[in-house]
């Protein structure tokens, strides 16, 4: 465990690095890629997420102390004895979902940096759906290999 990141994950502070990646207990992070793509002659927008490399927590923080971003909790649900959780950042236009065990200590958290806050949660199969707080995207999540991430626009 990665002391640092379980002092950010605290009851007292809930944050989370305030990039596109996959943050676990270990220290781990995977940072993402989300590109978004505009099609101007039909006006489709189409959005893409895909893990780009691993690196540690220590090592972010070595170049950037003020990593950090506060999430704010809007909506959870039960999985495996604790809960994945789904909300804000400290601006607008970001989102995060994070997963916990029974005793509320993160397993994983995902940070989003322009999909806005997480508004409603659901599982099917293996799959985490979630959708945000102005309805217009969903992300699926595989529950098993958590870099397998689908971004769809909905209108």
């Amino acid at each position: 465990m990665s002391n640092l990141i379980m002092k950010h994950w605290s009851a007292e502070q809930r944050e989370l690095p305030g990039m596109n990646c996959i943050a676990f207990p270990n220290g781990k992070i995977i940072i993402l890629n989300v590109a978004t793509y505009y099609n101007p002659n039909n006006n489709e927008r189409k959005v893409y997420c895909s893990p780009q490399c691993d690196t540690t927590i220590e090592s972010i923080e070595k170049y950037d102390a003020e990593c950090w971003t506060m999430v704010d909790a809007w909506t959870n649900i039960d999985y495996q004895g604790g809960k994945i959780y789904g909300g804000d950042g400290q601006m607008g236009n970001e989102g995060f979902i994070a997963c916990t065990d029974a005793n509320d200590n993160l397993v994983w958290g995902i940070f989003f940096d322009e999909t806005n806050p997480i508004k409603k949660l659901s599982i099917k199969d293996k799959t985490l759906i979630a959708i945000n707080e102005h309805e217009d995207m969903r992300i699926q999540i595989n529950l098993d290999t958590l870099v397998d991430i689908k971004m769809t626009y909905l209108r």
